[in-house]
């Protein structure tokens, strides 16, 4: 959880623009600084797990980029004497939610795209083309013409161009046969 309280740009001793390759070295100094081996006094301690959650949080863009949003917030709220700590934490864990949730649903995209095309990879070139040409599934259309500039049969040529031409091909459709059209050896657009 990013921790807004803490101003973890102060802790590394870098300005809030600092680049990924700034941080790192602060940290580096930080950590060498404050290693247990290094230095004994008492707070090194927890000096050094301050460095390492600061890092955690300023080297990944994401969570910088949440922390920074809620630190503005918070000092914003502050100010106007709000209970920032528990707006905070909600809209960390509605973030997170919503993180979860489209990672989710891309995963399972790729999963089916995965099974679509190991099922198409079975077709003949004919049937391959027909679902190029009718499938009403966007991802299955672009699963055929995957399987044939694989394949790189030339004779798919025309029935790809034939498609090509035709009004109720989509546009991306369309961008994705001129692709095949190319990679099979035809650029006579």
């Amino acid at each position: 959880m990013v921790n807004t309280k803490k101003d973890y740009y102060k802790i590394l001793g870098v300005s809030r623009s600092a680049t990924i390759k700034e941080i790192k070295d602060a940290y580096r100094k930080l950590v060498i600084k404050y290693h247990p081996d290094i230095s004994r006094k008492k707070e090194t301690g927890e000096m050094l797990k301050e460095v390492n959650e600061a890092y955690t949080v300023l080297s990944n863009p994401k969570l910088r980029e949440e922390y920074d949003k809620n630190y503005k917030v918070e000092i914003n709220n502050h100010e106007n004497g709000k209970n920032v700590e528990e707006f905070s934490i909600r809209k960390i864990i509605d973030s997170i939610k919503n993180t979860v949730k489209v990672a989710i649903r891309e995963l399972q995209r790729m999963i089916d795209e995965a099974r679509l095309d190991r099922n198409i990879a079975k077709l003949s070139n004919e049937e391959l083309l027909q679902r190029v040409a009718f499938s009403e599934n966007e991802f299955v259309k672009i699963a055929a013409l995957n399987i044939i500039k694989m394949r790189k049969r030339r004779s798919t040529i025309p029935y790809l161009l034939q498609i090509l031409q035709s009004d109720s091909t989509p546009e991306n459709i369309k961008t994705k046969i001129k692709e095949t059209l190319k990679d099979l050896g035809y650029s006579n657009f």
